[in-house]
C-alpha cells in the first residue's frame, strides 16, 4: 500500500512539474468593458520588469474577440521604452477578415484570440524596468469586439 502511495505521489509532483510552461516570463491580460477597446482608451501599457540578459525572448501579442469584431483591419503601434530611455517603434497591421495565422479558438464558441508574433527574438539587455505600449490608430471609434488585449513574453529556445 505504502508503495502504490510513494509511486502515485512521485506520477503526480512529476505531472505537476512538466506541467508548467517555465518559458513564458510575463504574462499580462487587460480586458475591455463591454468587449470594446473605446476610442478615449487609445493605448494599453504593460511594465516588465528585467534582469539584463543576453538570451532572446519572444514578444507576443494576443488579442481576444468575441463575436465579430466591428472593424476588418486594425492598425496600432507597438512601442518598448528601455530602462535608460531608449525606444523601439514597430507599427502593426491587423487584418481580422484574413488573418495570417488562425486564430486560436476560445472555451466558447464566439470568442477565438488572433496572435501576433511582434518580436521573434528579442534582447533586453538592460536591468529595470521596460514599458511596452500598444496605442490604436482609429478613427474616433470604438472598436467593438475586442475583448481584451494580452501580452506574453517567453524565452526562445536556442
Amino acid at each position: 500500500m505504502k508503495k502504490t502511495v510513494y509511486f502515485l505521489s512521485f506520477i503526480l509532483a512529476l505531472f505537476l512539474f512538466t506541467s508548467c510552461n517555465k518559458s513564458i516570463v510575463f504574462e499580462e491580460t487587460v480586458c475591455f468593458p463591454d468587449a470594446n477597446w473605446t476610442f478615449e482608451q487609445k493605448e494599453v501599457t504593460f511594465n516588465v520588469p528585467f534582469t539584463g540578459s543576453d538570451k532572446p525572448y519572444a514578444v507576443i501579442i494576443d488579442i481576444d474577440l468575441i463575436g465579430t469584431p466591428n472593424v476588418d483591419k486594425f492598425y496600432s503601434s507597438f512601442t518598448i521604452f528601455t530602462p535608460n530611455g531608449g525606444k523601439t517603434v514597430k507599427t502593426l497591421h491587423i487584418n481580422f477578415e484574413t488573418p495570417k495565422e488562425p486564430f486560436i479558438k476560445g472555451a466558447n464558441p464566439n470568442e477565438k484570440t488572433y496572435r501576433l508574433t511582434a518580436y521573434p527574438k528579442k534582447y533586453f539587455s538592460e536591468t529595470g524596468i521596460y514599458k511596452f505600449e500598444i496605442n490604436q490608430f482609429s478613427n474616433k471609434a470604438d472598436n467593438y469586439g475586442i475583448k481584451g488585449v494580452r501580452l506574453r513574453i517567453e524565452k526562445v529556445k536556442e
